[in-house]
């Protein structure tokens, strides 16, 4: 298991910078149940329609940017999350720059 969550209270969206034009991830936690991964994006940049094999929920820490869900597009904002079944198709476009954090079971 690989595990970089903090023993002790620490703000989690202190620990990845944005880069200009990139997306940036880092792996926090890594087991057989559970990948926890946060996600930094900058503003235009965006994840192409794709779909996962796990469920995943998503939990936005700052930022905004549009997210596809199947067909529908939805815009997002700090405090947003939600939840993918898997196999769904989704998408992502940065607005912002955006942080997020991924967990997929």
């Amino acid at each position: 298991m690989k595990n970089l969550l903090p023993l002790v209270p620490k703000q989690i969206i202190k620990e990845i910078e944005y880069q200009s034009d990139s997306i940036i991830s880092k792996v926090l936690l890594q087991s057989e149940k559970l990948n926890l991964t946060l996600f930094a994006m900058a503003a235009g940049q965006e994840f192409s329609p794709h779909t996962t094999t796990r469920e995943v929920i998503v939990h936005i820490l700052e930022g905004k940017g549009d997210f596809m869900l199947g067909d529908v597009w939805h815009k997002f904002g700090p405090g947003d999350y939600f939840y993918m079944p898997e196999k769904l198709l989704h998408a992502i476009k940065a607005k912002s720059n955006f942080k997020f954090l991924l967990y997929l079971y």
